[in-house]
């Protein structure tokens, strides 16, 4: 979810809660996490946003090896985030990542 959807989203509980519904009714209104809710609801624009930039500043634990991942994206197009997961496994043994963190790192840097 991008900076805009989740302004979108936090305007909107902020709308339906001047509307009088409750936090699950506004949950299910929304599709969304009746925590989610609980996390926005009384939250002022200022410390929504405060909490939007500290999301992107946040370092990524594939940060550190990007230009290696990049390079292998150059080199192999049709390469499969699997594959990509195994040889970090191998080449990187000291950098415990998931195979779900590569393949969302891997569809960012392939956007």
């Amino acid at each position: 979810m991008n900076k805009m959807e989740r302004w979108n989203m936090y305007l909107e509980i902020q709308q339906l809660k001047k509307l009088g519904l409750n936090k699950s009714q506004i949950a299910r209104r929304l599709g969304i996490s009746r925590n989610t809710v609980y996390k926005y609801i009384n939250m002022t624009p200022e410390e929504f946003e405060d909490m939007l930039e500290h999301m992107e500043v946040r370092q990524k634990k594939l940060d550190c090896i990007k230009e290696k991942l990049i390079t292998w994206l150059k080199q192999y197009p049709d390469i499969s985030s699997a594959q990509i997961h195994d040889w970090i496994k191998e080449r990187y043994p000291d950098l415990t990542v998931g195979e779900s963190t590569v393949r969302c790192y891997v569809s960012q840097l392939r956007k």
